[in-house]
């Protein structure tokens, strides 16, 4: 009885939070937006971002997955296992165990205090990290929580100089953002093809990919997969809202199709050839796309235990490498294409009671 109440007021607070994010998103919108289209947004649990950006209410609400469902619902499809995926470096070692490639990990800074993971390098300390990184380590510095991209660093070393999201700097500047980490993890920076690079070198560009279990069929699928690049605003990251450009994946193909920037403006902007590089977007073929999508299937059927994740992705010179899982998805993709209109997708939210 009591277990079972102590669970519940858990469950409670979890809710609460998810709420309280879904009402900083409404508050944190980036352009003016009305009142009247604020309120018929919230009819049909939108925010009013997410309103504009799907075209709402020209097209039809019901194809689209709501912010409140997204925020408040989805995050309970997974259960306890959803923990796994909130938990950066559990879920690395899980997906390695079943055959993944996942960046190693070789420190986590908690409450300020490095640990070392491994034995490749000595990280107890900021100076270790500067250190290793002069011995040829090239690292990642992000925090153990939190998403989009916000306080990851890189950090290497070219020509014996230190560069901090490649820009040189100064070892004391390195050792002061060091120093402030509080609740961070390092881990080995993730070379991506050629094609990625040649689209925009200065950020690793991820892949999303969406799966979910088909009950019916008894087996995992992929309703969606959208590629992000980065743009000198947003360097050393990819992520939309620090300037990024999202891209369409056709899953049949593995072509890119249509591509945005802007997505922190009212009107997105085309973007079929990089803006700032010149180089070709749409209509580029990704390399090992087949094996990518087998492989993560497969892994999927393995761990049917969490059905819904969000995956990270970078395709590499040998295959691809999982950077991270996430636990209930940002759905803002659905600017490209709303994921109701999938029958499999909505049969999977509704077998969950998320929508």
């Amino acid at each position: 009885m009591a277990r079972g109440f102590s669970e519940r007021m858990l469950e409670a607070g979890r809710t609460a939070r998810n709420i309280q994010r879904l009402i900083q998103r409404e508050v944190g919108t980036p352009f003016p937006i009305s009142l009247g289209t604020r309120l018929r947004a919230w009819r049909h649990g939108n925010t009013g971002f997410s309103s504009i950006r799907y075209g709402l209410p020209g097209n039809d609400h019901r194809e689209y997955v709501s912010d409140y469902a997204r925020y408040v619902k989805t995050p309970r499809i997974n259960g306890r296992f959803g923990e796994a995926l909130n938990n950066k470096l559990v879920f690395s070692r899980l997906v390695r165990s079943y055959g993944c490639e996942v960046p190693d990990y070789f420190c986590i800074v908690s409450r300020g205090e490095f640990v070392q993971i491994g034995d490749r390098y000595t990280m107890w300390s900021p100076a270790d990290v500067i250190d290793a990184c002069r011995a040829g380590g090239e690292f990642v510095i992000k925090p153990y929580g939190g998403g989009s991209g916000v306080s990851v660093h890189v950090l290497t070393v070219r020509d014996g100089k230190l560069l901090l999201d490649w820009s040189e700097a100064g070892e004391d500047d390195v050792l002061s953002i060091l120093g402030r980490l509080e609740e961070a993890v390092i881990l080995e920076f993730v070379h991506q093809h050629e094609y990625s690079s040649r689209i925009f070198p200065h950020s690793t560009n991820s892949i999303r990919v969406l799966t979910m279990w088909d009950y019916e069929a008894d087996e995992p699928f992929i309703p969606f997969a959208g590629h992000r690049f980065g743009r000198p605003s947003s360097v050393p990251v990819d992520n939309c809202s620090q300037g990024g450009i999202a891209c369409f994946v056709h899953l049949d193909t593995g072509t890119l199709g249509p591509a945005y920037a802007g997505h922190m403006q009212r009107n997105l902007e085309p973007a079929p050839v990089h803006p700032d590089t010149g180089v070709p977007i749409t209509g580029t073929k990704l390399p090992h796309w087949e094996y990518l999508k087998s492989k993560l299937l497969e892994v999927c059927r393995e761990m049917a235990y969490i059905p819904y994740v969000g995956w990270d992705v970078v395709i590499t010179e040998k295959g691809f490498t999982v950077i991270e899982g996430n636990n209930y998805p940002d759905l803002g993709h659905q600017n490209f294409e709303p994921l109701l209109v999938n029958p499999r997708v909505r049969a999977f939210f509704e077998a969950h009671d998320a929508l």
